[in-house]
């Protein structure tokens, strides 16, 4: 299937020696950036993530899925925009490296996520061992679901913002 479609080409030439990255700001730590571009997506859903945990774990009905939608796209909307931020200053701090950093600060809501069922975990009624493996096994499961959607969407988001920005350049 990976046949069918052409190569990835990119809108410039690049060196096939790799240029000294300059030390980056404190701010640019891949670890710091991972929580904060984190925490904005995260913000954005996890009022809704209440109700959804809710229907799930305590047989509450969920009957609002328009506003779910919203919600949902709020959430790729808002991982896209701070991994594109986050992406930029890294391009003008001249540090190219930024496929699996980008992966990774949208990907880390799943983290929030993960740290939110520990906290939500407080009000079931657990009793014993097979409801924690359970409960934090499809958590896991999930937050592994999400981590990859939404570093899907940052690693494309910002293909595409670099091919439009690069594109731009017009060299002679």
């Amino acid at each position: 299937f990976g046949f069918k479609q052409e190569a990835i080409e990119f809108p410039v030439n690049t060196s096939s020696i790799p240029r000294q990255i300059p030390d980056q700001p404190w701010f640019m730590h891949p670890v710091l950036t991972m929580l904060i571009g984190g925490i904005l997506p995260f913000g954005a859903c996890f009022v809704e993530l209440y109700f959804i945990l809710g229907s799930v774990w305590m047989d509450q009905y969920y009957y609002v899925f328009g506003f779910l939608l919203l919600v949902f796209i709020v959430l790729v909307v808002t991982c896209a925009e701070i991994t594109v931020l986050f992406c930029y200053f890294h391009l003008c701090g001249e540090n190219y490296h930024w496929w699996w950093r980008t992966f990774c600060t949208s990907g880390s809501t799943a983290i929030y996520v993960f740290g939110y069922s520990f906290f939500y975990f407080k009000q079931l009624e657990a009793n014993s061992f097979s409801t924690y493996m359970l409960y934090f096994g499809y958590m896991a499961l999930a937050s592994l679901a999400l981590f990859l959607m939404m570093g899907f969407v940052g690693v494309y988001s910002c293909l595409w913002f670099n091919k439009t920005i690069f594109g731009s350049i017009k060299i002679d």
